[in-house]
This record gives structure tokens, C-alpha cells and sequence, in this order.
């Protein structure tokens, strides 16, 4: 990119927000969201008549940032909501898109952050990250060495990063095949085999969770986020297909995936309840990923449970 990119600010930026059946504390964090932007987009996948009658009725008394709603009829996956916002933010030329998890809780001062540590990086990042508070680990997901302001990151996650509008048509839109899990890893990893550094904030920015709290009681090595059935699927089917992917160029990342997949596994085994259902769903994401079948998984009614956040 050869023309000068304006730094992130209230007016260029467009908050993008996906989701699905949020609950009754949402609009307080989508208060604080648009606090912050100009410009808010909210892609709902499809979530209960009620909930989208909330979100209608709090878009129209909603002043003065800009609050438009795309609804779809069913839940499309978090890449196909993630490309929307994106073709959404770039037909308003916004310069900037920022995306949150229906439950992340930003703090005040997170745009200004991200647009200092834009300014202060010789590199003009076009992909930053936010540390936050993991409220299933009690704990920072960063926990910064000396007076570092940002790290290198080889991977982030979807909720609080900044990425330039215009970055997906360079490099392409995040992968609709995966459906949901590891849309953000394979994406990054894309951006860094085309030569994007990513970054991060070692200050925490927002409070955000992953998966079920339900791992205090767990050994260290076993302090794995609690998801259902179905989600062990797509995380086992799409993290094996990313691992295959960029083996090559991302080794040692890869070799850490594997590692956690099978942490996971005896997690399952040992930890966690629906253990028949869940170390099914895990098999045979193992196996369309050795096949190359992707997309949302149809007829899934055997496992016993829907897609959790």
C-alpha cells in the first residue's frame, strides 16, 4: 500500500458488532461501543424475533452514532457476518473496522490507545489488537514484560481488533467455509504470509470471555474454555485445516495448535459433561477435515446442542 493511510479515529472507523441471541446486558456494552465510533454496524445471525425487536427499537432512538442493523434471516456463521460488516464499512469509506463479540465489555479508553500505538509504530500496522481481562481466567490474556506498549502477534482473536477497512480486499475476506472458529487465526496468518506484521496492545482494553467459566477447579495444563458439542467440531474441524494449510510457513504455531487440540481432547475425557457427544463432534471434525468438508454442519441434531459463544 503505497498511499498514506489516516490514523484510526471516532469519525473513520466503523464499529462492527455480530450477533446471536445476546443477552439482556447487551445494550449497556453496545452503549459503550458507540460511545467510541460514529459509526456502528450490528449483523444479527439470525436470533429470535423478540431480541431483533430490541435491536430495532434501540436503533431508532439511538443518537448521535450512526446505528444500521443487517439481519439475517438465519445464523449465517461469524465469516459471512464478518465479510458483511466489512462491505458495509468500505461502501460508507470508512478507513477503519473494528470488531466485537456481542459480550466483549470495552473500556473508554480504547480507540485512543489503538490509535497511539497506530502513531507510534514505524511499521503503520494495519492490524491491531487489544489486550483485555479473560473473565474465565481471571487474568489479563497478556501479561506484558517491562514498559512494552505493544507486542508482535502471529494470531488475534476477532473481538476488540482493528484492521484496515480496504485489507481483506488485498489479501481476501475471511474464509466463509469455516463457518465459525478459527476464522481469525486463518486469517491472520493470511495477512502475515502476505507481509502484514500484527500487533497488539499489552494494555488491557476491554474484558471479553471464551467459552464456559467452569475451569477453576482444573489443573493448569487443563485450563481449557468449555464449549458445546457442536462447537468442539467446528474448533477440531477448522484447526486441523488451518494446521494443513500453513504448516509450512508457521511451524512452531502450528505445532502448538495440535498440542491444545489435544489437550482439549483429554479435557473432554476427564473434565467435561456431554463426553460421549463432544468426543464424537471431535472425531468427525477430525475426519471432514482429512476430506476437505467444510461449510456449516447440516443435520446435526445427533450432537444435542446449538452453537454457544
Amino acid at each position: 500500500m503505497s498511499e498514506p493511510i489516516l490514523p484510526p479515529t471516532r469519525a473513520n472507523s466503523c464499529a462492527l458488532i455480530i450477533t446471536y441471541n445476546a443477552d439482556s446486558e447487551f445494550f449497556e456494552r453496545l452503549k459503550r461501543i458507540s460511545a467510541q465510533f460514529s459509526s456502528v454496524v450490528i449483523v444479527d445471525n439470525g436470533s429470535t424475533q423478540g431480541f431483533q425487536r430490541q435491536l430495532q427499537q434501540y436503533c431508532q432512538k439511538t443518537t448521535p452514532t450512526t446505528l444500521t442493523i443487517i439481519q439475517n434471516a438465519s445464523n449465517k456463521g461469524i465469516a459471512t457476518a464478518l465479510n458483511q460488516g466489512f462491505k458495509f464499512a468500505l461502501a460508507q469509506q470508512s478507513t477503519w473496522v473494528i470488531s466485537f463479540d456481542q459480550d466483549t465489555l470495552v473500556y473508554p479508553e480504547l480507540l485512543p490507545e489503538l490509535s497511539a500505538i497506530y502513531d507510534q509504530n514505524t511499521l503503520k500496522p494495519v492490524i491491531i489488537g487489544c489486550n483485555y481481562f479473560h473473565e474465565a481466567f481471571n487474568r489479563p490474556a497478556i501479561i506484558p514484560q517491562a514498559q512494552q506498549k505493544y507486542v508482535a502477534r502471529k494470531t488475534l482473536i476477532t473481538s476488540g481488533t482493528l484492521i484496515l477497512a480496504k485489507l481483506p480486499t488485498l489479501i481476501g475476506f475471511f474464509r466463509e467455509d469455516y463457518f465459525i472458529d478459527s476464522v481469525d487465526h486463518e486469517f491472520s496468518l493470511r495477512a502475515r504470509q502476505h507481509g502484514y506484521a500484527l500487533w497488539v496492545s499489552t494494555k488491557m482494553l476491554m474484558r471479553h470471555t471464551i467459552g464456559r467459566s467452569t475451569t477453576f477447579h482444573r489443573p493448569a495444563l487443563f485450563q481449557i474454555p468449555e464449549h458445546s458439542a457442536l462447537r468442539k467440531y467446528y474448533i477440531t474441524r477448522n484447526c486441523l485445516v488451518t494446521v494443513f494449510n500453513y504448516y509450512r510457513q508457521e511451524p512452531l504455531w502450528c505445532g502448538k495448535q495440535l498440542v491444545r487440540l489435544t489437550v482439549e481432547f483429554l479435557t473432554v475425557m476427564f473434565y467435561e459433561a456431554a463426553k460421549t457427544q463432544k468426543i464424537a463432534a471431535m472425531g468427525l471434525g477430525t475426519i471432514h477435515a482429512c476430506t476437505g468438508k467444510m461449510g456449516e454442519l447440516k443435520n446435526n441434531a445427533w450432537i444435542g446442542e446449538n452453537h454457544d459463544r
